[in-house]
């Protein structure tokens, strides 16, 4: 049969429905249509609502990982970025002849080989910072001045000390949040040991722990057949030496205009950091240098000029390379993160009394562990990302993100407290200047470097904050010395009780 008009369509239709479902007036299929139109647009929607949600969610999490990189890394070309950069690559940033002749460095590890470098990325999304800067830097106005009274001056003393901690353990608790719950931290590094809060403790407590911390040097038996066995001093570091009072100097640019050179210089012994210089500061950071410890990357490059500069010579010297938290001495002497020992034993070679030591990697770990039990178990509740634990969007960019840490080079760099473990065995007290930042804070890295860099005062690659919260847990000094003069006092090991 035919169909010749749409009328003659429709009741070929209705006849077929008629006949196929047994009645006249009939819902079918064609009928519902439109529902089913409007359910499949209400799906679609549903979908792309999801999809987008779940991108958008993506988005605020990474966000959050690159706002947490940014505080732990600024990205300002200072000379302490540019340090960093050229550490991890073997030139500067805007050094174009090097590059092809420099090497990606190889990081050792115990269980696989690591070539990789840390790369300068640039994919970060533009997501503004929302969290208020309460703290100021390079300000004059809590620092005491000759015409303030005594109770003006403990007012500016009292402000600026609970700003300072305030600041400080806000960093820490930026350490704690997220990014790093439960055993995760930015080292890759799982601490097993128990943890306490060094608030519940008193500081001869603290010191007591601490002294059962070694914190050695290499010696010739621990390097079996290493072409370095020879040249390491037979006699140990300050060997039957005693100092009354031990100045470890920092390098921080609150030292400018600190006029503290004749307090440093009154110490017996002062200990320097890397590369930091005297001259043309003497009046702000002292003459006298007893000990330097240096970093491999000092000892090695040539742009520091260990083996022809002054700064080195007629000194102790004790020099540092990182390792993997589970590294031997064997894997780190096969492969260390700077080759520092053919620097090292030139050096000895031509000044074969000179008095340089070598850490023990391990060490460096040991205080690790130290500092890690005493801080509490990271809160996870101090998160600025909106957490919801059952959302699979949640676990899936939790995992990403974990992956992005774990795959961070473990890069250990402790600052102040392996000089303090060094010379609290031989000091009756040790005294630091300009580490817990006095009221002369500034954005200013060094002392003797012009660019600013406020990360250098509250911590990037180092557990800064922790170890400034530490120090001043055990210092002994009062307020006035610490946040007004730039110093803190810790007591040595010589006079300490311990059960």
């Amino acid at each position: 049969f035919s169909i010749h008009s749409r009328g003659d369509y429709s009741l070929f239709r209705n006849r077929f429905y008629s006949a196929k479902y047994g009645q006249d007036d009939v819902s079918s299929p064609v009928n519902t249509l439109p529902e089913m139109r409007a359910l499949v647009v209400s799906i679609w929607v549903f979908i792309n609502l999801v999809f987008f949600g779940m991108c958008g969610y993506m988005y605020l999490l990474w966000s959050q990982y690159w706002m947490y990189m940014d505080r732990q890394t600024e990205t300002t070309t200072s000379t302490y970025d540019q340090q960093i950069y050229y550490y991890n690559r073997g030139y500067y940033p805007n050094d174009i002849n090097n590059r092809s002749e420099s090497r990606p460095r190889t990081k050792h590890s115990t269980s696989k080989e690591n070539s990789s470098f840390t790369l300068v990325k640039n994919s970060k999304p533009r997501f503004p910072n929302l969290q208020p800067k309460e703290f100021e830097l390079d300000t004059k106005r809590y620092i005491c001045r000759r015409n303030d009274s005594s109770v003006d001056c403990y007012s500016k003393t009292s402000e600026y000390k609970d700003k300072i901690i305030k600041e400080l353990r806000k960093v820490f608790t930026d350490e704690s949040n997220i990014l790093k719950t439960g055993s995760e931290n930015p080292y890759n590094v799982r601490y097993g040991g128990k943890r306490g809060n060094y608030l519940d403790k008193t500081p001869k407590d603290i010191l007591c722990e601490l002294r059962e911390t070694p914190m050695n040097m290499l010696k010739r038996r621990d390097v079996g057949s290493h072409p370095v066995r020879e040249y390491i001093p037979r006699r140990g570091l300050f060997e039957n030496k005693r100092f009354n009072s031990c100045a470890i100097v920092a390098s921080a640019g609150a030292l400018r205009h600190s006029n503290l050179g004749s307090l440093i210089d009154s110490h017996d012994l002062v200990l320097r950091f890397n590369h930091a210089p005297t001259k043309g500061f003497s009046r702000d950071v002292g003459k006298k240098t007893t000990v330097r410890v240096l970093n491999s990357q000092v000892v090695t490059k040539n742009e520091f000029k260990f083996l022809k500069s002054d700064l080195y010579k007629n000194i102790t010297l004790i020099a540092w390379d990182p390792s993997n938290y589970s590294t031997t001495i064997a894997d780190w002497l096969d492969r260390p993160e700077f080759d520092l020992f053919p620097n090292y034993i030139e050096h000895r070679k031509r000044d074969p009394k000179s008095r340089f030591y070598l850490v023990e990697p391990r060490s460096i770990w040991e205080l690790w562990d130290f500092l890690q039990g005493q801080l509490a178990e990271p809160a996870e509740a101090k998160s600025t990302v909106f957490r919801l634990p059952g959302s699979v969007c949640y676990s899936l960019v939790m995992v990403c993100l974990k992956w992005c840490l774990r795959h961070e080079k473990p890069r250990l760099i402790l600052k102040g407290l392996p000089r303090l473990r060094i010379l609290l065995p031989h000091c009756d007290f040790v005294d630091i200047f300009e580490y817990v930042p006095s009221t002369r804070v500034t954005k200013r890295c060094h002392y003797y470097d012009p660019e600013d860099n406020p990360a250098c005062t509250f911590g990037v690659w180092h557990p800064l904050a922790a170890e400034k919260l530490l120090t001043y847990h055990i210092n002994s000094a009062e307020d006035e010395a610490v946040f007004q003069t730039g110093f803190v006092r810790i007591e040595g090991f010589r006079n300490l009780n311990c059960r």
